[in-house]
């Protein structure tokens, strides 16, 4: 699959999902949820594209195309991504998350792809997911 057809895809998705078409739903801001599978769909294509994920803040502009509604929340913090971390079948580790999870629990995006739903003593025994050597 091209990058072309990637990023077209996921437009078209986070359209449907966030209702931007202009009928009533397109006041609604993406959730949590939805922003953290904006991540697995960014990290999908880059591994598609052979290519390594940011695994620092100025590398998230590289990306940003496959970010529309989540870049913004990474740098401010509110999303935070284990830089340079992978997705990885099988794996169990948190690899981003909302940034209130550590202390009042809130979704996470697991290295398997999966988001879920973690209570702040869930997050804190989790794993939590290292960039790729």
């Amino acid at each position: 699959m091209t990058r072309t057809t990637v990023v077209a895809a996921a437009g078209l998705y986070f359209a449907a999902v966030c209702g931007c078409g202009g009928g009533p739903q397109g006041t609604a801001d993406p959730s949590a949820r939805e922003k953290l599978e904006e991540v697995k769909a960014m990290l999908d294509t880059v591994a598609a594209d052979r290519a390594k994920p940011p695994s620092k803040p100025s590398e998230l502009a590289a990306v940003e195309p496959y970010l529309p509604t989540s870049a913004n929340d990474i740098r401010s913090g509110e999303l935070v991504y284990q830089w340079g971390a992978t997705l990885s079948p099988g794996g169990s580790a948190v690899l981003a998350y909302e940034k209130k999870a550590p202390t009042d629990g809130g979704y996470v995006l697991l290295q398997d792809g999966t988001v879920k739903h973690m209570t702040a003593q869930e997050f804190a025994a989790a794993p939590k997911a290292a960039a790729k050597k």
